[in-house]
């Protein structure tokens, strides 16, 4: 009779477990694309740095010359790199993708993974249940009864504070 529930119940749980692998791959994925870029950025950071030093001495020691060319090189390295880190900080991250819905919060599906026979004998033993609370409410003694409120009052209170922590 629980055979197809805890089936279901696997299912349910493999395909969480999916979607967060799947999360944890696609902010990896982001991380490691940030870093990239990142890399990059000071990368060029750093050749702006020393080409930028190169052609000051060079354009400074002559005074005036073909070396202001590489000042403009050391000028693009570092736009470039100012552009590559900012396309890295303005990237947002990416936000999770809505998590697939638990399928045995329905009542439905879990009547239907019981199946006929399941369902039927389900339904039989509630029945059961119900007529035997009934009869004990009508003609059972007060002791009985006052016990039985006792014993509900006590594992409510066993159930309460189990489900709290």
């Amino acid at each position: 009779m629980f055979a197809p529930l805890m089936g279901a119940v696997r299912a349910d749980l493999d395909r969480q477990i999916g979607w967060a692998k799947e999360e944890v791959r696609r902010q990896a994925r982001h991380a490691v694309l940030v870093a990239i870029l990142l890399g990059v950025a000071a990368f060029a950071l750093f050749g702006a740095v020393a080409v930028g030093l190169i052609a000051l001495y060079m354009w400074l020691a002559p005074q005036h010359g073909p070396f202001i060319a590489l000042a403009f090189i050391g000028g693009g390295l570092l736009v470039l790199a100012l552009l590559v880190l900012l396309l890295a900080v303005i990237r947002r991250r990416p936000r999770p993708t809505a998590r697939p819905p638990l399928q045995m919060a329905q009542p439905a599906t879990v009547l239907g993974t019981l199946g006929q026979d399941g369902y039927a004998n389900a339904m039989a033993g509630g029945e059961q249940a119900m007529r035997f609370a009934s009869e004990a409410l009508r003609e059972g003694s007060r002791f009985t009864l006052l016990g039985t409120l006792a014993l509900a009052v006590v594992l409510g209170l066993i159930a309460g504070r189990t489900l709290r922590r």
